[in-house]
């Protein structure tokens, strides 16, 4: 992940709706009556149930007794937010409600067991008939088991109450809005600001570890992004441009209940796959060229985070195989290390390692030992957390500065790993067209020229066969008791897999 970008332009988008059109009309061979009766997608999952109200219940619960005696205060955020052009809910507060309204507000009070009051917008006529909904006081306290429902002006002079009795008010403070509300009350009543106190890495923590509900709304967003490949993988063909392939994927995000993706989508093709964070997908693909996808869909705002490497015209060369190959077999040895009690980034360590010895059989590395030869093939630590969003919250057991300095060593480095984690394995390999032009640049202060001469003189043979090819396999890991579980495991990814898949475009209808 990725990177948030504007949305499409007017031609571009016309194309994307023209495209989809076409799908719809019929371009897989259906008949009219054959789409009329595919299935609707179901979607009453993300209703609130008493079960899920439990669940944020005892979340909160779980909140409260990690702090002294105090408040937390807590808010869903404005619009927009969170890098989206659309409003969505803040993480921390959907985790510990459920609710997603903007402009609301919960407090809860450490001194009053159960006490968790919702504070409201009052929403005019003119707003409702906008943007639609009611005001429906008595129907959100009973379903999301809010104990009052209080209209939202009244917030602030609540918080000068607790201000003027030396109460401790704990906020998310990247909620700068809040924060600033509250500083400003503790100075206008010439209180201490030490009673505004950070509770974010505590709900953080909280996260790191998947609930039964959680992890089936994740899955849920895998197995769409999961058509949405093999959807991708049947249109795919050269002459077609990079944002067709983005269409079709994020309409099947769409046709199946997924609100949103969960990052911007990346399909970039050619030189385009040694490009990490590459969004334009503006590229007409050619034959030859590999199309490298990162994507994933939000469902009930949880995060799928899914990357698949693929040849255009459906066939790998000599080359393209090769690579592809030794990353997953990179990423197979890094999933086998997840297991509870290794160190978070033992899979990175021998993912890495596998990635080492195979470029040295290929000719590209010259030294398995070299730590420069090592971090030039090695770009990013192949882990993160995935849940509310794509790289989710929670400490890794090391700070993030240090990452650097372990990318290429074998010390498998971070906190034990335990039952519930979901974590991404992501190993790639980046042979950029001017990647050994960039030596010197990247590694001249701690190399000498004649050592960086000497190893271009004995790769670049081997390296311009593989210039601008660029393989990325991505899935997503739960943690058991006992090891794991690749929720992603029905993703095909084995190269026979996708080549047959590639192969039947023509012939087998698209996953709805």
């Amino acid at each position: 992940m990725k990177i948030q970008t504007a949305k499409p332009g007017p031609a571009r988008s016309m194309i994307i709706i023209m495209l989809i059109l076409i799908i719809l009309s019929g371009c897989s061979g259906r008949s009219g009556a054959e789409k009329k009766n595919a299935a609707s997608p179901d979607i009453s999952d993300l209703e609130i149930s008493e079960d899920l109200r439990k669940v944020f219940s005892e979340r909160r619960g779980r909140l409260t007794d990690q702090i002294e005696d105090g408040v937390v205060i807590i808010s869903s955020g404005s619009f927009p937010s969170g890098g989206h052009c659309e409003y969505r809910v803040n993480d921390n507060f959907y985790y510990l409600t459920g609710f997603d309204q903007p402009m609301s507000v919960v407090v809860m009070e450490k001194g009053s067991p159960g006490s968790c009051s919702l504070f409201l917008r009052e929403r005019s006529r003119r707003d409702i008939i906008y943007n639609g909904g009611a005001q429906l006081n008595e129907e959100k306290m009973a379903a999301y088991g809010f104990d009052t429902i209080v209209p939202y002006s009244e917030l602030q002079g609540l918080i000068g109450d607790y201000v003027g009795k030396d109460t401790p008010l704990y906020i998310d403070f990247r909620d700068w809005m809040l924060k600033g509300m509250l500083l400003t009350e503790t100075g206008k009543q010439r209180q201490p600001e030490t009673l505004v106190r950070e509770m974010a890495p505590l709900v953080e923590e909280m996260r790191v570890f998947k609930d039964e509900s959680e992890i089936s709304r994740m899955q849920k967003a895998i197995d769409i992004t999961g058509d949405a490949f093999v959807n991708a993988c049947r249109i795919c063909r050269p002459g077609m441009y990079e944002f067709e392939i983005e269409a079709m994927i994020e309409y099947t995000f769409h046709r199946n209940g997924a609100a949103r993706p969960a990052f911007s989508s990346i399909t970039g093709s050619g030189p385009n796959t040694v490009t990490l964070h590459y969004s334009e997908n503006s590229r007409k693909m050619e034959e030859g060229d590999l199309l490298l996808t990162d994507i994933g869909a939000e469902y009930g705002y949880y995060a799928a985070d899914i990357s698949r490497t693929i040849p255009v015209n459906g066939h790998f060369t000599k080359e393209q195989r090769e690579i592809y190959e030794l990353v997953l077999k990179a990423q197979k040895a890094a999933i086998d290390e997840l297991h509870p009690g290794s160190p978070l980034y033992g899979g990175h360590a021998k993912a890495t390692a596998v990635i080492v010895r195979g470029l040295f059989e290929l000719g590209l590395l010259t030294d398995t030992a070299s730590v420069w030869q090592k971090e030039f093939y090695t770009i990013y630590q192949i882990n993160h957390y995935l849940g509310l969003n794509v790289h989710d919250a929670g400490n890794y057991g090391f700070p993030g500065a240090f990452i650097r300095e372990y990318m290429a060593v074998d010390t498998a480095i971070g906190r034990p790993l335990e039952k519930g984690m979901v974590l991404t394995v992501e190993p790639g390999i980046y042979l950029r067209e001017d990647g050994l032009s960039q030596l010197s640049e990247i590694f001249g202060g701690r190399v000498s020229e004649a050592e960086i001469g000497e190893f271009i003189d004995r790769v670049l043979p081997v390296y311009e066969k593989y210039e601008n090819i660029g393989v990325r396999i991505e899935d997503d890991v739960l943690l058991t008791e006992t090891g794991h579980v690749v929720l992603s495991q029905n993703i095909p990814k084995e190269i026979d897999e996708i080549e047959i898949i590639m192969g039947r475009s023509r012939n087998r209808w698209l996953k709805q």
